[in-house]
């Protein structure tokens, strides 16, 4: 009996696999996803200094959004929608993030990861911090193993909270 339940922990442990981090790609708006209406001001004008919070993925604990893949996916998302400035020196706005916290579910079949970042947007007339709270969701339809769904939950809760936050900019700064 022993050897059965040991034979049967021993498969879920393997079932389980490595925690893979967040793909910027998976956390990167595309240029059809609505973030309401586009304001012009802000074409061609927006760059990342920085970005901080994130946590490196351990292969043998829980996926994690680490620092530099969320700045990627926040610099692609300004290039997809035509608000990244070429250089941080050519930009009328500066964005500082903070990634202040990942809450992430210990199990079930759906997981809910709910992430909050901080936004702080600089230019000669402009200043601003924006707090966003976002949920992503994963299923056992999006994928069966418990990793991978914490991956796409935390891309899609990344990528949730920068679609908000690139609202909230687009409906508030006025040249």
């Amino acid at each position: 009996m022993r050897i059965f339940f040991l034979t049967i922990l021993l498969s879920l442990i393997f079932l389980q696999g490595c925690a893979t981090p967040a793909s910027p790609t998976g956390m990167v708006i595309s240029a059809v996803e609505p973030i309401a209406q586009k304001n012009q001001a802000l074409q061609n004008a927006v760059a990342v200094r920085s970005v901080s919070g994130g946590k490196e993925t351990s292969p043998l604990g829980r996926s994690q959004v680490d620092s530099s893949g969320f700045s990627m996916a926040l610099t692609q998302s300004l290039y997809s929608i035509g608000y990244a400035a070429g250089k941080v020196e050519s930009a009328k706005l500066i964005i500082d993030a903070e990634l202040v916290s990942l809450s992430q579910p210990l199990f079930g079949l759906t997981f809910d990861v709910t992430s909050s970042v901080v936004y702080k947007v600089e230019g000669t007339t402009f200043k601003r911090t924006f707090p966003i709270t976002a949920i992503g969701t994963a299923r056992t339809s999006d994928a069966f193993l418990a990793d991978e769904r914490m991956r796409i939950a935390n891309e899609r809760s990344i990528k949730e909270n920068i679609t908000q936050f690139l609202r909230e900019l687009s409906l508030s700064y006025k040249e």
